[in-house]
């Protein structure tokens, strides 16, 4: 009995009760119905898939058979040239400017330009001996009297996206202001000049850097010195040595002078403004109808020592600016990158981004970034990336960095900041030479639409190179990396504020492949890379096309191209 209810309790507490046992049999005929269904649509699938791969590869085999015979046909010579036309055709669409589209009026320009190219290049023998110093078309010729120079000069080029103010007064104009009463000069040991200043007393103002120098009137000083000498050594204070320099260290110290001295002169209050419009119409002369003006906006001042605010440095391009709008309606305005001077410990960093907030506060329309000025001397400044300020900007401010532009002997340091101006969020990258060393970087920038200034006379005259043929911009641009045109400083060597940067990028940069595609994706690059939102753009484009439409039709129709290939 005991047996027997043991059995039963056994029994009783390892079976289901009915109710779970009818669930389990319902889900287990579920199951296999499921089953059952997908082998048999599966199968179904599986025998239509094959049967339809079967009829594409029929139809592929029956619509190649005739290319295949025809290509079949072929002589290895015609292969060759088919094989060879298909990479050319491939580069040619990747360089910038490659898929631009070309109005027939267009095309019938491009067709001229490049036979004035031609022409200019067998008549002045443009790269005879280029290898020579200079580079000839920078010294045998005048560019300014080549018909392909004229040309460029008219071109609408866009926006100038990289320049500084103290670059954009000529030598000639500077030399007349030192003639102005009241003026006074600090001079060093060999009688080099350091500073300039107006002051209706003795300037009581000690050298501020890593010089020595004693003030005297600058009419006392001229006595005192043949004219034709004081001209000239004022001169070569304020331009850029042909010869070069021994160090970046030399370079950067001669860089700093020359700010100083041009700031000394230029931001008198009566000849800042007068400043602000001679600039505007240099660059609007040029084909330039907007301008990403660089500048550590230096303090404007009266005779008697009393210095403005750097709202009222501000104030006055922005008022220079909108009246030089409503004078010439297609020139479509200046913005500011705010870029003061970078010092050896960042002493003064605190007080820049304090700097940059209020401008943007004020000026939201106007301000559109910061910049920190080396005077391509990245070789001795910490990186970007320590600069602990920086990485706590919360992107309130946007930045526009120089990165990768110094030759050092550590080679990694410039580079180093490259990758610190990326992960900082830099929307444009300044003067970047090295940059097609670091494929990745290169990627992430191009993901990003990050695009680089580039001004290949400055990197000429500032000793990075000679043959522009090897310049990095070429490489960029056959990659089809977004690049645009600047001029940095380009009254420190003689040059037009944007047309020589273009005639130098077009004629040594990409030599024979370059064309009005390229030039046009130039101009376009300009807006499309700019601080400018979506409307300001829209609006500064549409001035442009105008301006350029009117160009192409009057090239075209002036251009005398026929005439010399008669």
């Amino acid at each position: 009995m005991e047996n027997v209810r043991s059995q039963d309790v056994q029994t009783t507490t390892t079976s289901p009760p009915a109710a779970m046992r009818v669930i389990h049999l319902d889900l287990n005929e579920e199951e296999s119905r499921r089953q059952m269904a997908a082998s048999k649509y599966g199968g179904i699938c599986f025998h239509v898939g094959i049967a339809a791969m079967l009829c594409l590869m029929l139809i592929v085999l029956i619509c190649s058979a005739p290319i295949g015979s025809k290509v079949s046909k072929l002589s290895a010579e015609e292969r060759y040239a088919r094989q060879r036309q298909m990479y050319v055709d491939k580069e040619r669409r990747l360089r910038m400017g490659g898929q631009m589209g070309l109005s027939p009026l267009e095309e019938e320009a491009n067709s001229r330009l490049m036979a004035v190219k031609q022409v200019d290049e067998e008549v002045h023998h443009l790269w005879q001996n280029y290898h020579s110093q200079p580079p000839p078309f920078l010294s045998h010729l005048n560019i300014s009297d080549t018909n392909l120079y004229a040309a460029l000069k008219s071109m609408p080029k866009g926006g100038l996206l990289h320049v500084h103010d103290s670059g954009m007064l000529r030598t000639d104009i500077l030399i007349d202001l030192t003639h102005r009463d009241n003026l006074w000069v600090c001079v060093n040991l060999d009688q080099g000049f350091e500073d300039f200043r107006f002051s209706r007393y003795f300037p009581h103002i000690p050298p501020a850097g890593d010089y020595q120098c004693n003030w005297m009137l600058m009419r006392n000083f001229i006595e005192f010195e043949p004219h034709t000498e004081f001209v000239d050594r004022l001169r070569e204070s304020l331009i850029v040595r042909p010869e070069g320099y021994e160090s970046s260290v030399e370079l950067a110290r001669h860089l700093r002078r020359h700010q100083r001295l041009i700031h000394g002169l230029i931001t008198f209050r009566p000849i800042w403004r007068d400043f602000i419009f001679t600039m505007l119409h240099d660059f609007y002369s040029d084909g330039v109808q907007y301008v990403e003006l660089r500048s550590s906006l230096p303090i404007m001042y009266d005779l008697d020592g009393k210095n403005s605010t750097i709202l009222e440095t501000a104030e006055a391009i922005v008022s220079v600016s909108n009246n030089f709008k409503d004078t010439y309606k297609d020139f479509y305005g200046v913005k500011l990158i705010y870029a003061p001077s970078r010092d050896f410990n960042d002493s003064r960093m605190d007080e820049y981004l304090a700097n940059a907030r209020l401008l943007k506060f004020h000026y939201p329309n106007f301000f559109a970034g910061f910049d920190l000025n080396t005077f391509g001397d990245e070789c001795n400044l910490p990186l970007l990336g320590k600069v602990t300020q920086l990485l706590r900007i919360n992107k309130d401010i946007d930045f526009y960095f120089h990165a990768g532009e110094s030759k050092c002997p550590d080679s990694s340091r410039p580079d180093a900041n490259l990758l610190d101006a990326l992960l900082l969020g830099s929307k444009r990258i300044g003067n970047s030479v090295n940059l097609p060393f670091h494929p990745e970087i290169m990627k992430a920038l191009q993901v990003l639409k990050v695009a680089v200034e580039i001004c290949p006379l400055s990197n000429h005259y500032l000793q990075y190179f000679n043959d522009f043929r090897q310049h990095p911009a070429a490489y960029l641009i056959a990659a089809g990396f977004p690049i645009v045109i600047g001029s940095d400083y380009p009254y420190f060597w003689n040059s037009a504020p944007l047309t020589d940067d273009f005639y130098v990028a077009f004629v040594g940069v990409v030599s024979g492949w370059g064309n009005l595609r390229l030039l046009k994706q130039f101009a376009l690059n300009s807006f499309l890379y700019s601080s400018l939102n979506e409307t300001e753009r829209n609006v500064a484009v549409t001035k442009w096309r105008c301006n350029w439409n009117r160009w192409v039709s009057n090239f075209v129709n002036n251009s005398g191209v026929t005439d010399t290939n008669k």
